[in-house]
């Protein structure tokens, strides 16, 4: 098992509830663009051990636009200095 395994689980929980407070996420446009969701046909490398998922496209609009600003900025300045 990978050692860092437990931090990039916590780093995805912590990016994904970020993307979902922030914005509301929106499907394709176009039907080509929609994501594959049989586990068997959605991997890009059929003999890979590990799923990397054919490209797919969604929107993103803000939330809150004023809150997202802010925390973009709020961002910055607690890691400008990494």
């Amino acid at each position: 098992m990978c050692a860092g395994s437990h931090l990039a689980n916590r780093e995805l929980y912590t990016a994904f509830i970020r993307l979902i407070t922030a914005f509301h996420i929106d499907p394709p446009k176009e039907k080509k663009d929609e994501p594959i969701l049989d586990c068997l046909e959605c991997n890009a490398i059929s003999t890979s051990l590990t799923t990397d998922p054919k490209p797919f496209k969604c929107g993103f609009r803000a939330r809150d636009r004023n809150a997202l600003e802010r925390w973009m900025r709020e961002s910055e300045e607690r890691t400008r200095d990494l």
